[in-house]
């Protein structure tokens, strides 16, 4: 027995002499005081073991009880809820449209496809911004059509602004630098594609790498640039193979609407388009018949 606990027993033991108390059960205490400061170390990670095994527990029975209440209250599915349970995941909330798309949708018919001419008019009418928006047309080709790009000058202007950018040393510096590509379209030379290939990981991920077949490889840079500016578009397949252009704004003319749709679907491989969507900037996509 240390000498601090020594002296601490005939210390406890002198007053409890002089109050009359039973030695025995003062040393009983002792003893046993001595024995819980005595811990082995396994002992202390057994009590933090099952400390953070019992705080574990009743962090479950809480997610449990919450999922429960989340039921009663019809916020979540039974199927849902129990996953939830499982992974003690974040409680997610459906996204609710607002009234002016769901009147919006009301208008029109999800499962039919429509005459381009009824299809542009029910645009019109289900637009409901404060702005004078866009009409988007968006064009789903079959997965065997590969990468579909190319450019296109529609016959009427869109209102559209493109901002087209030449690639020269400057361009391409500012680029590397900054990995930020703010122009629409990139165009270079033949003899630039060497210094622009530096560039591949910013502007590929971005669909703005020039390349010879949407015609942003050329020799005449500034002719190209000024028809690009002028109205000549660039399409191209996104990674699920759709093709999303604009064709004009909602208050144009209904014929200028239809002629630069026309032109849209004359460039692109007709066997291999199987939807085609017309909708406004806020508005529900109505099917087209083509």
């Amino acid at each position: 027995m240390a000498k601090q606990n020594l002296d601490e027993l005939i210390e406890e033991s002198e007053k409890a002499v002089e109050k009359g108390e039973d030695l025995a059960v003062i040393e009983a205490e002792h003893h046993h005081k001595v024995k819980e400061k005595g811990k082995s170390e396994k002992e202390k990670v057994e009590e933090k073991v099952k400390e953070a095994k019992q705080k574990k527990e009743k962090k479950q029975v809480k997610d449990i009880e919450d999922v429960k209440d989340l039921e009663e209250r019809g916020e979540v599915k039974e199927e849902k809820a129990e996953k939830k349970i499982a992974k003690k995941g974040k409680q997610g909330k459906a996204k609710v449209r607002s009234k002016k798309y769901q009147d919006a949708v009301a208008q029109i018919d999800r499962n039919k496809k429509y005459e381009l001419a009824e299809a542009i008019e029910l645009v019109k009418k289900t637009s409901y911004t404060s702005f004078d928006g866009n009409v988007e047309v968006h064009v789903r080709l079959s997965a065997a059509s590969g990468q579909v790009r190319g450019l296109l000058q529609y016959p009427h202007p869109t209102g559209k602004k493109i901002n087209v950018a030449v690639l020269d040393d400057k361009t391409i510096k500012e680029i590397e630098k900054s990995s930020k590509a703010p122009a629409d379209i990139y165009l270079t030379t033949p003899t630039m594609m060497p210094k622009v290939a530096k560039l591949a990981k910013i502007l590929g991920p971005k669909g703005k790498m020039p390349n010879p077949k949407a015609g942003t490889i050329v020799e005449d840079v500034t002719a190209a640039k000024k028809e690009l500016s002028g109205g000549k578009v660039e399409y191209k397949t996104d990674s699920y193979g759709n093709i999303h252009q604009v064709i004009g704004k909602v208050s144009a003319n209904n014929k200028i609407l239809e002629e630069n749709f026309q032109a849209l679907l004359a460039v692109l491989p007709i066997e291999k388009i199987v939807s085609v969507t017309l909708c406004a900037t806020m508005g529900p996509g109505i099917k087209v018949q083509i």
